[in-house]
């Protein structure tokens, strides 16, 4: 290139130089109004859907953004042919839910269909729960003159419960972390042996693992779903997938970015800054909020790099808390298979088997149509399904002979089986050593800067912790803003 050309380079140079400063700008000022809310908040299910619901109420915006291609989390509803349909999360909401709230205010439409009790196996025998009240089902078990006696156990159970709300704990309560649940109630509650297996069964599948594994703590915190008459659980009506949607189409669609694999969260004095990875093209986007609410299971939270690190006590509260195990079966069967679990023209579903088989609830399917069985499989058996170590035949062949074992002759109904697999600790709880209410805990329940942790995990083993800790998060947020 000679001399006489460079005049004209600088030129064009500085004219390419304007057209790029005079652009960027207004690029930046659209990616800015794209990717920045009031709050952003990680993860798509329950409590991030509430959490967006929640604020969008009082007025703030807030973008969601999903790691998966789905909104719901484990609210999902199965669908299958001939209109069948079956829950794969098995998500149930309790009458003190307060996800109820925003679902009646968005007519979502809830049915209820049983109580907290359900029929169980007993050393082979199946107590159906045929009975009006949860009190008459279990008298019919234990027996009249063992009433007295849980009566004072379950009033018992109900003061602790009461005393939850009050902090600090008093030193009896916080000594019950110490022992399992199950050796507390053989050592402490006067119950007969019979009625401390009756506790065992109706309460092991809301932990997703046994009692022995779980602190005394937390299982007074569980019983009050089923304390007295107990608290009805609430499904949707057409699949509790609509829940979900229809709270995704309140905060609106635009507000929800899918496939965003969130790997960092730098908190400042002044915001947030969350980098995500898209995971169908990986190219990295950047977001900005004021405040973020992470609304992801527990163990996701070890997949995010935040700047600055987590306390030692949050770490710690992710580290040694422990979860339960789920494993979902959907089993298509011919219509006639009905009969095998009605009696007097009623289904005795759900069934509490206190094996392989978990519990066995009923899909939706037409009449005259081929029916759908569901299985919600927890503890050991769901670890063992999970892991992948024995084949697809050999999970089929334990649920038929288990099957087959419950109902004799029903084998030959089974058509088809379809499995679906949960993280080994996808449920939340807390083993012996730890509760829901220690200073770990508690560390979990309160902001780190402009950081809130929000989900199940830092309430309770249900839907309903997730609900409350959208509620707790946001209010929160707005108290600060």
């Amino acid at each position: 290139m000679n001399n006489a050309s460079l005049p004209l380079l600088h030129c064009l140079c500085a004219l390419f130089i304007l057209c790029v400063s005079s652009c960027t700008p207004h690029l930046h000022r659209d990616t800015a109004r794209e990717s920045t809310a009031d709050v952003l908040i990680v993860g798509a299910g329950l409590s991030g859907l509430s959490s967006a619901y929640h604020l969008q109420k009082a007025g703030k915006t807030a973008l969601i953004l999903e790691m998966s291609p789905h909104i719901g989390g484990r609210i999902r509803t199965a669908s299958y042919a001939d209109h069948a349909r079956a829950e794969v999360g098995l998500e149930e909401f309790w009458g003190n839910n307060p996800a109820l709230d925003i679902f009646r205010e968005l007519d979502i439409p809830l049915e209820t269909a049983y109580t907290s009790f359900s029929s169980f196996s007993y050393q082979g025998k199946l107590f159906p729960f045929m009975h009006e009240t949860n009190l008459e089902f279990l008298e019919a078990f234990i027996g009249s003159e063992e009433m007295p006696a849980y009566r004072v156990w379950d009033q018992k159970m109900t003061t602790l419960y009461q005393q939850f709300d009050r902090r600090p704990l008093t030193d009896e309560l916080t000594a019950l972390q110490d022992i399992s649940f199950a050796d507390w109630i053989r050592q402490q509650s006067g119950l007969s042996p019979k009625a401390q297996e009756f506790v065992r069964i109706e309460t092991e599948p809301e932990f997703a693992t046994s009692w022995e594994k779980i602190s005394a703590l937390d299982g007074i915190a569980e019983w009050h779903i089923f304390s007295g008459e107990g608290t009805s659980p609430y499904h949707v009506i057409g699949g509790n997938q609509r829940a979900a949607e229809k709270i995704a189409d309140a905060i609106g669609r635009n507000n929800i970015r899918l496939n965003q694999l969130v790997t960092h969260i730098q908190s400042t004095d002044s915001g947030v800054e969350i980098t995500a990875t898209d995971t169908g093209t990986y190219e990295q986007k950047i977001y900005r909020a004021d405040y973020v609410i992470t609304a992801i299971p527990l163990f996701r939270l070890n997949d995010i790099q935040f700047d600055p690190p987590l306390s030692e006590e949050r770490k710690e509260a992710i580290q040694t808390q422990s979860g339960g195990a789920y494993f979902t079966a959907h089993i298509l069967v011919d219509g006639n298979a009905k009969r095998f679990w009605t009696q007097n023209g009623e289904s005795v579903l759900p069934i509490l088997t206190d094996g392989p088989l978990g519990v066995i609830y009923e899909g939706n399917s037409e009449a005259g149509k081929d029916a759908l069985l569901n299985l919600l499989v927890s503890g050991d058996y769901a670890e063992r399904f999970n892991s992948r170590i024995g084949s697809p035949d050999s999970i089929r062949e334990t649920l038929l002979a288990a099957l087959d074992k419950q109902w004799p002759g029903f084998r030959p109904a089974v058509k088809q089986m379809t499995f679906y697999r949960y993280h080994p600790h996808a449920i939340a709880s807390w083993p012996v050593g730890r509760s829901r209410f220690d200073r770990f805990s508690e560390a979990l329940r309160k902001p780190q800067g402009r950081v809130y942790f929000a989900g199940d995990f830092t309430e309770d083993t249900h839907s309903n912790g997730a609900a409350h800790s959208a509620l707790r998060a946001v209010k929160d947020i707005l108290r600060r803003r």
